[in-house]
């Protein structure tokens, strides 16, 4: 049996969305564990299982802060925003491309430093828009400093949370699409090669800190030209990491997560059962407004596929745990996000809205990236997550 709820209330003015979704698992809902190879492989149901506590987790998400929405203060709103961080403190780093600053917010929300400038010089930035490449363009590094992906000047800045430069380190020869960065101050990025023929591979790379390449962990091949237009639901390379020495991956058409260790190696594989999602004409009719308010411009031509992918998005928390957000809809303008342990068990499902980047989730807190309806310019939301 699934229940759903959801509410809405008013707190000193400020709106609070509370969803809560809570899934009783029958007997036979539960998870096949089995070894094989050497590696834990947990094939999931489609509904959440019990973990730990004996049932499936009921989780509330609760807004609690809005950042960005006080244009009135220099430094306080952004130009342009995709990608944020968020240290184990809870301080909020963003990098807002278009005014090319970076932002060091608190936990209350209060800026607590603003700095950056447009340059090739050291840590300088190229170009508004050219800064970041997302997911991961900026890192709260587990040392205390601050790391930023440049593509157009093609280098990692590191920055103390003071502001100060520390170093650049180049990519080389390497076209990075992401960022993660370990204890060891170890790099995993995706490498985009250049296209071949009609295919283009995707390669997710671990880095020593002078980005040196240390092994390969998967790599992908995508249309580079496909014959029916462009894409608009190509196959995504998801990352983040999932505990100490260990990284969590999938691709967005598979519902199947790895981890793998220091090494590469596979140690485990979680498997979730799903149906498949077909894309109707009026999610393509959906998609495109919201893509091009416009109008799609004529000299483009766009292909989508005949199911959605599994996965639009991909986060893990400092507790080992791992957030698949979905194309499953609620009908009331959310979208899933499936929770998984550190063991590999489907635990949890709870709804985002549809229109929001969910970002980073830290000490059970959610962060979002929305436009804001009135101004237009991008806010940092955080929700608090009530586990029951």
């Amino acid at each position: 049996m699934n229940t759903t709820r959801v509410k809405t209330v008013s707190i000193l003015g400020i709106a609070v969305l509370t969803v809560g979704f809570l899934a009783s698992a029958s007997p036979s809902q539960k998870a096949d564990i089995q070894t094989e190879n050497g590696v834990r492989v947990v094939r999931n149901p489609k509904t959440p299982v019990a973990g730990p506590g004996g049932a499936p987790a009921a989780v509330s998400v609760i807004e609690d802060l809005v950042i960005g929405n006080d244009t009135s203060r220099e430094d306080h709103w952004f130009g342009f925003l995709n990608s944020l961080a968020v240290d184990a403190s809870g301080n909020i780093y963003t990098v807002d491309p278009k005014n090319i600053r970076i932002r060091i917010f608190a936990p209350d929300g209060s800026l607590v430093k603003a700095f950056g400038r447009e340059g090739q010089g050291p840590g300088e930035f190229s170009g508004p828009g050219g800064i970041i490449a997302a997911p991961g363009g900026i890192i709260a590094a587990p040392d205390g400093t601050i790391a930023v992906s440049d593509v157009l000047n093609g280098r990692i800045s590191y920055f103390t949370r003071e502001g100060a430069h520390l170093k650049d380190t180049s990519f080389g020869t390497y076209r990075i699409g992401g960022l993660e960065i370990d204890g060891r101050r170890n790099l995993f990025a995706t490498h985009i090669q250049s296209p071949s023929g009609d295919k283009q591979t995707w390669e997710l790379v671990k880095f020593d800190p002078d980005m040196k390449p240390l092994l390969k962990i998967h790599s992908i091949s995508i249309p580079f030209k496909p014959a029916g237009g462009v894409n608009m639901l190509y196959d995504r390379l998801f990352f983040a990491l999932a505990g100490d020495d260990r990284l969590a991956w999938m691709v967005s058409n598979d519902y199947a997560v790895i981890v793998v260790d220091a090494s590469g190696k596979t140690v485990m594989k979680i498997i979730k059962e799903r149906d498949q999602q077909r894309f109707s004409d009026k999610d393509r009719d959906k998609f495109i407004k919201s893509r091009f308010p416009g109008g799609v411009p004529s000299q483009i031509k766009l292909q989508f596929p005949d199911y959605f992918p599994v996965a639009s998005g991909f986060m893990t928390d400092e507790k080992g745990r791992i957030y698949v957000r979905t194309y499953d809809e609620d009908g009331r303008g959310g979208v899933a996000m499936d929770v998984f342990d550190p063991a590999g068990l489907y635990i949890a499902r709870f709804f985002v809205p549809e229109d929001e980047d969910s970002a980073a989730i830290r000490n059970d807190k959610l962060y979002s990236i929305v436009k804001d309806p009135a101004s237009g310019n991008p806010l940092v939301k955080r929700y608090a997550l009530k586990w029951k």
